[in-house]
């Protein structure tokens, strides 16, 4: 099994217009973020299928992980205006050893829309909306073996975090 690590950073207005057209997450939006969700990652990972990945994704919704929060979660649209990458977000993780900081549950893409900049657009738009609510911090847990995502998170100025952190 795979260690996960928990990064935090501080949020911040954008300081560049973003190259990916994005909006924020609706209601609406679940069904085909299930599809993105249940698709982006190899099987099994995502739930066993396409029902489980949309039930999931809707419990994450209604609160099972913490309080969703529609305004900073951000979906990339490609040039039809369809969903083709999304960043989820809730305003604190349930688990007692994370940060007190909205939380990013999930960051997912379309296989075929990958490093074209999706994620880090969605995470610059997701600090700027947090920024602008009063959110100083903002964090995650990734797979510490996920070379790709850490290399993002990283670039955008993401630290470890741990609980001795808070308490020192």
């Amino acid at each position: 099994m795979t260690d996960m690590v928990t990064l935090i950073a501080r949020t911040g207005p954008l300081e560049r217009e973003l190259k990916t057209a994005s909006r924020t997450v609706t209601e609406t939006d679940l069904t085909r973020l299930g599809e993105l969700y249940f698709t982006a990652y190899d099987p099994g990972i995502a739930g066993d299928n396409l029902d489980a990945a949309i039930a999931d994704l809707r419990e994450h919704m209604e609160g099972k992980y913490g309080k969703f929060l529609p305004e900073a979660s951000h979906v990339a649209l490609d040039d039809n205006g369809n969903i083709v990458a999304a960043i989820l977000v809730v305003e604190r993780a349930l688990d007692a050893d994370a940060p007190d900081a909205p939380f990013i549950f999930e960051l997912f893409t379309d296989r075929e829309f990958r490093r074209r900049g999706l994620a880090e657009d969605l995470v610059l738009a997701t600090m700027d909306t947090l920024f602008n609510a009063g959110q100083p911090d903002v964090a995650l847990r990734v797979k510490e073996d996920n070379s790709a995502a850490l290399a993002l998170y990283l670039s955008l100025d993401f630290r470890r975090w741990s609980a001795e952190d808070e308490e020192g």
